[in-house]
Parts: C-alpha cells; structure tokens; sequence
C-alpha cells in the first residue's frame, strides 16, 4: 500500500478520534467514484452487465484484454493502443479529438486513475495513448510494458471527457488554425491536426485554408516515438495515415498543412531515417518564435476576410503564457480575434 494511503486513513481515524466526524462527509463523493470506478465500470467491460454475466457476447464492453497493444518507444514513452471498434463485438470507442481518458492498470494499481489524452483522431481505426514515464506509475507503466511480450494485459477505461473549447467542428467560423506543442504535449495536438486533415481532404471541408503546426522538442527522442513507422531507408511502413504521419513527409507547397519541429538539443544526424525525412522541417538549436507565426497567420486570415482565428497550446507553462499573450496582443493589434485554448503539459 502505498505511503499517501496510508496517511490518508490515519488522518480519517485520527480526525474522527478528535470529534471531527463530519469531515467524512467530504469523504463520501470521492468513495462514490471510487466505486463507480472500480466496481461497476471493471465489472461493465468484464461482463457487459452489472448484474450478471451474459451469455450473448455482444455486449462485452469496448475494451478487450486480448486486443489491447502495449509498446516501449524512444524517450521513454509507452504507448497503449487498442481497436476503435472491437474486434469481436462490434462496439465502437467513440470520442472527440482532443479529449481524454482515465486508464487504470489493474496489474499496477486497482486503486489509480490516470487521466491521458486521446492521441488518434476519432476516425483512425486504432485508439492511441502515448504516456511518458515521469512519475511513479508512469514509470512503472513504462517497466510493465518493457518486460510484457505480448501476453493479454488488463486495461480499465472510463471516458471519454473533456471537449476543446473553441468549436473547431463548426466550418464557418474558423479557417485559419495555429497548433502548438511542446515534447509530450504532442498528444492532443496529433488528435486534432489528423482530425482537421481528414475534414479537409477526405470530408472535403474547403473552408479549412491554412494549419500551421509548430513542435518544440529537447531532442529527437518523442518525435521518434510518435514516426516510429518510418524504415531504415526512410519509407513508410504500411498503414500510416493522415496528415501525422504520411502527409507530413511529402508536403506539398500547395496544402493547407505546414509543419516545422524545433529541437532545442542535438545536433543534425544524417544518417538518422527520420532526421533525413524530417529535413525541411527540422530546426536545431533554436525555438519557435510565435510572434512572427501569429502575426503572419492573423494578417493571413485578415486578408481572407476572417474577423477571428483558432489558436490551440499545450506544452509547458512558459510555452502556454507566451502563445496568450501574443494572442491577446495581436487581436488588438491586427483587429482578429485569436480564440485560444490551452493545456498545460511538461517537456
């Protein structure tokens, strides 16, 4: 058990011991979603049904033991995947780019809930979770997964939640986007730019006219994880799609899409399949300047005739503050409303 459990009880005992038994009132909403969590929803995806166990498998619940994929990839990130609609029932894992979802690793902790951004768009056939191990049980998670060869593992998920909150589905109100991401603060931003590249090409919304998309990264270690389709000779393997990564690596000067990573560390690696790929883009020792990007993408979208552009941050908290307060200037300055939305995430 660990230490924070147990001086969470020995505060109760002793809180109730000094008469202040009415401090568990406070302690009832959480015992409520513990509940939920671990009893109804483990017992949901095992069986289909609280109550009793069906005989009929068509209603097992998303997630399937069998069907999930756990992988250890460079910079120490694990990456959970499983089908968007299950393999045996039919059922299908439905959710909005951009959102989240709680994962709990029975084999780790029956008691954790970790929220993790969704990092597949919802049209992608595979639901990606992408973890970096910075913490206890992310590390663990990343110990788990290197030692698994393959064998079912248990996943629990309870989502999915949260919405962006600029309306990105809406075509007519925003045809300019500028996307930015700091490290593993790629997870929703890959959600959302593979999303909005199907709109565009595949859904055929035209209104979409201009995606800038801007990565800052220490090194070449998270950008590895998330190509991890690309072979020694720099070819694709089969079953990438989208914008990230297959469009990325043969941009054309007339998309909609343009891309450019800043690896703050490092140097040039020539012989590196994804360095070669990613030359065009790739910026070493330096970081993005996003005043120079807003200003351009906000004078584009007055030109347009646009009166606002979306703006979507999430990297660490210097990276955040910097992409606001631009924003704010500019929309002043420029006389177009940048409508931002952040979140907070650490290199």
């Amino acid at each position: 058990m660990k230490t924070h459990w147990i001086l969470f009880l020995i505060v109760v005992i002793v809180g109730v011991i000094h008469g202040a038994a009415l401090a568990l009132v406070g302690v009832v909403p959480w015992l409520v979603d513990l509940v939920f969590r671990l009893v109804y929803r483990a017992r949901i995806y095992n069986n289909g049904t609280f109550f009793k166990k069906k005989k009929s498998t068509t209603s097992m619940g998303v997630i399937a033991s069998d069907q999930v994929s756990v992988a250890t990839l460079h910079g120490s990130i694990t990456r959970i995947s499983f089908p968007r609609v299950r393999k045996d029932t039919g059922e299908m894992f439905e959710f909005q780019a951009g959102q989240y979802a709680f994962l709990c690793i029975p084999t780790i902790s029956r008691l954790q809930w970790h929220p993790f951004t969704i990092s597949s768009a919802p049209h992608e056939d595979v639901v990606s979770f992408y973890i970096k191990a910075s913490g206890d049980w992310t590390n663990k998670l990343f110990e788990l997964a290197s030692k698994n060869d393959g064998a079912p593992l248990d996943i629990l998920v309870d989502g999915a939640y949260g919405r962006v909150s600029i309306d990105l589905e809406n075509p007519e109100i925003y045809a300019h986007f500028a996307l930015f991401a700091g490290g593993i603060g790629i997870t929703p931003m890959r959600s959302i730019l593979n999303w909005l590249h199907y709109e565009r090409y595949t859904l055929d919304r035209s209104e979409i006219q201009t995606v800038r998309f801007t990565w800052a990264v220490p090194n070449l270690d998270v950008i590895k994880a998330f190509m991890g389709n690309i072979d020694a000779n720099g070819e694709e393997s089969a079953g990438s799609a989208g914008y990230f990564a297959r469009e990325i690596f043969h941009g054309d000067v007339n998309s909609a899409f343009h891309s450019e990573f800043y690896v703050t560390e490092g140097v040039r690696d020539i012989e590196d399949p994804v360095d070669q790929q990613l030359s065009q883009y790739l910026h070493y020792g330096s970081r993005f300047d996003c005043i120079e990007i807003l200003r351009e993408l906000g004078e584009h979208a007055k030109r347009d005739g646009k009166d606002r552009m979306a703006v979507l941050v999430c990297g660490p908290a210097s990276m955040v503050r910097a992409v606001l307060d631009t924003s704010m200037t500019f929309s002043k300055v420029i006389n177009v409303k940048f409508d931002v939305h952040f979140e907070l995430f650490e290199l």
